[in-house]
């Protein structure tokens, strides 16, 4: 019996790392999902969750790992290939399908590292963004935020090359940033649909209204609420699923209204 180990890099610089599981476990739980949308799914604590995923490597002993026995899964695994490549051909027929891939155009705003005041937008932005990867996974797509992913290389060509693998885009226009219009643009002249969203309240003036350039104002879609910009997205699909997952061609205009 041989046992795999699982070295998984997050977005943001984290890892998770699993120990013995079988062939068919790490299949289902980690590479099928990868190859598919760029998550895993497992525990963190009591709680099955489904993260995204940067890299995998995947070693393979005949023995399984004793964190008791002493030494780390590192040292164990040390010297064997990564396998990763041939269980991902794997994953590929098993799935047999297409990705449906969402780009997420959103401020870089905040510090989590930074004082009080740039912690606290950098976490009305992180709930947000996660809000926004749960309502698009629960419509069976994977949200892709490029500041999330750390690319090494240029972001501009990076976030271009992601706007022209995804299906569709979410572009929150939330406090008016340029780059979020830059990418918004880039995605109207390849006629990629875009569900435009925006906050009522300004997040980096809280008491304030936001203001969305006259360009673009009634196609947003306004929100008090993370809850309620979850279900506004998923009627949004729901309404228009046919032109937001067609092939790539004329634009079409989505159905915004209520």
């Amino acid at each position: 019996m041989s046992y795999l180990h699982v070295f998984a890099t997050l977005s943001g610089g984290s890892r998770k790392v699993v120990a013995n599981k079988s062939e068919a476990d790490v299949l289902s739980a980690f590479v099928v999902p990868f190859v598919k949308d760029g998550t895993i799914t497992t525990t963190w604590g009591s709680k099955t969750q489904t993260r995204q995923a940067l890299e995998l490597r995947i070693f393979q002993t005949e023995k399984p790992f004793a964190p008791k026995a002493g030494g780390d899964i590192e040292s164990f695994v040390k010297g064997r290939r990564n396998r990763f490549n041939s269980l991902a051909k794997k994953a590929e027929k098993l799935l047999n399908q297409s990705k449906t891939r969402v780009f997420v155009v959103m401020p870089i705003q905040g510090e989590e590292e930074g004082g009080q005041e740039e912690q606290r937008i950098f976490k009305e932005y992180d709930e947000r963004f996660s809000a926004i990867e749960q309502a698009l996974r629960g419509l069976g797509c994977v949200a892709i935020r490029i500041d999330k992913e750390q690319p090494l290389d240029g972001m501009v060509e990076r976030i271009k090359s992601e706007i022209k693998r995804s299906s569709f885009v979410v572009a929150d226009l939330t406090d008016e940033r340029q780059s979020c219009y830059y990418e918004l643009g880039y995605a109207d002249a390849l006629n990629t649909p875009v569900i435009c969203v925006a906050s009522q309240e300004s997040i980096l003036h809280p008491g304030n209204p936001t203001k969305i350039h006259f360009d673009v104002h009634r196609r947003v879609l306004m929100f008090v609420n993370n809850k309620q910009l979850k279900a506004k997205i998923k009627a949004t699909f729901g309404k228009n699923k046919e032109v937001l997952l067609a092939d790539r061609g004329v634009a079409q205009q989505l159905d915004l209204s209520d």
